[in-house]
This record gives structure tokens, C-alpha cells and sequence, in this order.
């Protein structure tokens, strides 16, 4: 009989009286590529940081090839062949690709080494493995995807065999986020053992050979992935049926338009050729396109990030001369909710109160002192509004899960009453409740009057939440979509230039 490549049989842990994994068993085979899944505070992260010898399990054993093993440290986790790829990369920003690639185990003689005996190791590992990557830059020159792959690539030089990655795909677009499932399933051909933490069914589906659902710390649901589908790990995620994801849209009424664009132009990269869109109050506009189509670069002038878009902008009636920085675009009216809410929209050790209030805090100050009873109530009045989940408004936003983060970047906005708010990737990196929470709360927020432009790059967000979906390719706006439906997607992915 073959041993699986990796067990864990009846892992536990427990923290004072909150247990964060109960009795969880599962194996995986070599070649073979598991998804992990569960909402946030599920379990996932724990159980991949028992496995990389972060966090020692209370209880449970693993095996390695049918040897048990135990780790005190990462370190000893490795020369068992267990790698973890965190979300956050841990790399030497300032080193070369093949300084980070051979990290720890330089060539040396003598005690010596040299650019050149270093260079050619990280050369032989890339080869060997089939990736193609510029040993040279340093690794704050390269994208994520291609940070990320570095990453991989170190594990594997390392001569892992079992490979955890969590959430590898949350900050990228969906062309890098393709070719790192490539890569997934490169690595699973040469008999490596992946372990994939993903709030992407889609991806999920179209990668992984098994799929295992935590919930409250217990594994609730183990299967083939070709034996269930993702309204059942869905409702296995949840504990209880799904409510239909497409929430009812209104019928808008076009007589008051919050924002026009006319005829914005950027010969810059990424480029934008003559687009003109309007918002009504009451509406949710979708902006789509593959990277580098124009959608981002809409979103991130209207946030006060560019200053070479030439054209007309028109916000609740009032011409605007031009949006030349963040603040300019907040006095104008508009609520800019960026794509990164840990380097571009949050102060993570913030409370929640000063959090919610810190875009306001002139009006709720007199003489440069705040009022701390102005600030309280301002800061529950949003709390309730987004529907926040945390101990109290003292809480650090960055203890809160990734949808209570998201939840506290879009409560603060609202916070300055704007005419319209403009959403990058609203959903980012949240489990599957808090993305049904906040396309419900964008709906509500639509249904009081609040015009919205949406840009993202889930195109099953996108027809879900819009009332009007603009596919842009090349810098242009190519396709309008009327009340578009997930039967939408398709015609929205061939316009944008994607899959059919």
C-alpha cells in the first residue's frame, strides 16, 4: 500500500477557550492539487501554519510518506519538504531574484561566494523547474505574480515536495492569476503535493483535484471536486443554504446624474481613447476589461491618482477644472474606495472609531480639538450602517477578518456624504459571507440613492451588482450592457477580449 504524500490525522489547537481546530483529518497524494476552503476565522490559516511549523498543534499527529513527524519551527518544516507561501510574501526586497532564490543556501568555497556562482544556481534551479524569470531586477521591480513565482521557486529548489499556498490569486488579475494556476498544475505533473487556500471557486474548479471545507474548525466536507459544485461548498462553507447571490435591482430613475466623464483621454499607459459614462443616483455603473483596459486607471483619476487625463468631468452638477490629488477628488463629492485597503485605504493599527471618522475628522473638530462624543456617535452610526463585526469601536482594524477591513474602508467613505462612490475591487480577498454582505450593503446603499461606478475584475461581480455594465478594451468603452445577468458573462468576457 503507497502512503499518502502528506496526513494529519486529528489535529486540534486551542487558544484560552476558543478552539480553532477540532479533530481535523485529511490527506494529500503526491501530484495532487486540495483546495482549502472556509470562511474567514474557519481554520484554514491555522492548520497551513501547524504545517509549516509555526503554530504547534495541542493535539493530532502528521506524517510525511507514513513517518510522523513534528515541527518546532519553519525551518524543520522544510527539511521535511513542507513549504508555506503566506499571502504576504516574506522575501529581501532589496536582493536580486537569484539572491532571494538561493536565500540560505548560498554557493559557497571556502567560505566564500560570488554574484556568478550565485547567479548560476538560481539559472540551473529556474531551468530545471521551467520558469522564466529576470534573475537580475530586484524584487521590488517585479509584479506580484512574478514575485510570487519566486517564491514558489524557492520552495521548490529547496526540493519540497508539499507546497501550501494562501491565497495566491487575491491581488491579481486574471491573466496572472492563470498563469499561477498553470504553474499549479505543472507542479502537480511532476508529483508535487499543492495545498491551495482560495476564496475563488472559479479557480478552484477549473485547478484542483479535491476540495476540503472548514467551518468553526472542523473539516465539514471532503470530496472531488468533479463530485460537487459551488452552490454545495458554498452552502458547506456557510452552514445553511445560500440566499440568491443576484440581489434585486431597482429600476433607476435617470433624471439626476451624480457624475459624467466626457471624452477622457491618456496617452500614458494604460491609455484611455475618448470615454464618456455617465452615473445616475440610484445606480450602480460596472466598469470591466482585462488589465490594462482602461477600468483602473478610470477609478484611480477619479480617486485623485492621475493628473494627465485629459477631458471633462461633471460631479452633481458641478464642472470640475480637474481631479489633481485625493483631496480635490473628496471635496468634489467623490468617495474613492481603492483596490489595496492595507497600503492605500487603512491605518491597520487604528481603532475602528478613529477609522471610520479619520476623512471627517474637521468637521467633528472645533479649535483643533475633535469631539469625542461627535466622533462616537458618527462611528456607530456607520458601524450599523456597513453592519461591522468587531469587540467594540476600539478594536484595531487590523485585527478585524478581511471583510470587516473592507466594511470599515467603505463605512469611512460614506462618512463624507458624497454624491458618488467610486469601488476597486470591492470584495477583494473576503470569504464568501462577506462578499454576500457587501454586495448587499452597495445594493442598499443604491436603493437610498447613492450612485456607484464599480470596477472590478470578477466578472461574476460585475453583472451581479450592476445596473449598467461598460466593457472597455484598449482604453475605449466598446459595450454597454443593460440590467445585465450571470447569463452576461459570457458576452462581457468575448467583448473584453477574454474567454468566450
Amino acid at each position: 500500500m503507497v502512503e499518502p504524500l502528506l496526513a494529519v490525522d486529528g489535529l486540534a489547537k486551542q487558544y484560552g477557550r476558543h478552539r480553532v481546530l477540532e479533530g481535523v483529518s485529511l490527506t494529500l497524494e503526491a501530484g495532487e492539487t486540495a483546495a482549502l476552503l472556509g470562511e474567514n476565522g474557519a481554520g484554514k490559516s491555522t492548520l497551513a501554519k501547524i504545517l509549516a511549523g509555526a503554530v504547534r498543534p495541542d493535539d493530532g499527529k502528521i506524517r510525511r510518506d507514513g513517518d510522523e513527524v513534528s515541527f518546532a519551527s519553519p525551518r524543520e518544516a522544510l527539511t521535511h519538504g513542507i513549504a508555506f507561501i503566506p499571502q504576504e510574501l516574506v522575501y529581501v526586497p532589496n536582493l536580486t531574484v537569484a539572491e532571494n532564490i538561493v536565500l540560505g543556501r548560498w554557493p559557497r568555497r571556502a567560505g566564500l561566494t560570488s554574484q556568478g556562482w550565485v547567479r548560476r544556481q538560481a539559472a540551473a534551479e529556474a531551468r530545471k523547474f521551467g520558469f522564466r524569470l529576470p534573475l537580475d531586477r530586484q524584487m521590488t521591480a517585479l509584479s506580484l505574480a512574478q514575485q510570487q513565482m519566486v517564491e514558489i521557486l524557492k520552495a521548490l529548489a529547496r526540493r519540497s515536495r508539499v507546497i501550501v499556498l494562501d491565497e495566491p490569486t487575491a491581488a491579481l488579475n486574471s491573466e496572472d492569476s492563470q498563469q499561477l494556476l498553470d504553474i499549479m498544475t505543472g507542479l502537480a505533473a511532476d508529483g508535487v503535493g499543492v495545498i491551495y487556500i482560495s476564496h475563488r471557486l472559479d479557480e478552484v474548479f477549473r485547478a484542483c483535484r479535491t476540495v476540503h471545507v472548514l467551518r468553526n474548525g472542523r473539516l465539514v466536507h471532503s470530496s472531488a471536486v468533479s463530485d460537487t459544485n459551488p452552490g454545495e461548498i458554498i452552502r458547506h462553507m456557510l452552514g445553511r443554504s445560500t440566499e440568491e447571490t443576484v440581489v434585486a435591482k431597482q429600476q433607476v430613475d435617470r433624471s439626476t446624474k451624480v457624475l459624467e466623464l466626457r471624452d477622457w483621454e491618456r496617452s500614458a499607459s494604460p491609455s484611455l481613447r475618448q470615454v464618456s459614462l455617465d452615473v445616475h443616483a440610484g445606480e450602480i455603473v460596472g466598469l470591466y476589461g482585462v488589465r490594462g483596459a482602461g477600468a483602473e486607471t478610470i477609478a484611480e483619476t477619479l480617486g485623485g491618482l492621475h493628473r494627465d487625463v485629459q477631458g471633462h468631468t461633471t460631479v452633481a452638477g458641478r464642472v470640475l477644472r480637474g481631479l489633481r490629488h485625493p483631496i480635490a477628488s473628496r471635496r468634489a463629492g467623490i468617495a474613492y474606495v481603492p483596490a489595496d485597503r492595507k497600503s492605500q485605504g487603512l491605518v491597520l493599527t487604528l481603532p475602528v472609531q478613529q477609522s471610520l471618522s479619520l476623512l471627517v475628522m474637521r468637521a467633528l473638530s472645533r479649535s483643533g480639538v475633535i469631539d469625542g462624543r461627535k466622533e462616537r456617535a458618527l462611528a456607530r452610526r456607520l458601524a450599523g450602517e456597513v453592519k461591522l463585526r468587531a469587540r467594540g469601536l476600539g478594536q484595531a482594524v487590523g485585527e478585524l477578518s478581511g471583510g470587516n477591513q473592507q466594511k470599515v474602508l467603505v463605512g469611512s467613505r460614506l462618512a463624507s456624504k458624497p454624491h458618488v462612490l467610486v469601488l476597486q475591487e470591492p470584495t477583494r480577498g473576503v470569504d464568501v459571507g462577506a462578499r454576500l454582505e457587501i454586495h448587499r450593503l452597495l445594493r442598499r446603499l443604491a436603493d437610498d440613492g447613492t450612485g456607484a461606478l464599480l470596477v472590478t475584475s470578477d466578472i461574476e461581480e460585475a453583472v451581479i451588482l450592476s445596473d449598467r455594465l461598460l466593457i472597455l478594451r484598449d482604453g475605449a468603452v466598446v459595450q454597454e450592457i443593460h440590467q445585465p445577468t450571470l447569463s452576461s458573462q459570457a458576452e462581457a468576457l468575448h467583448a473584453a477580449g477574454g474567454l468566450d
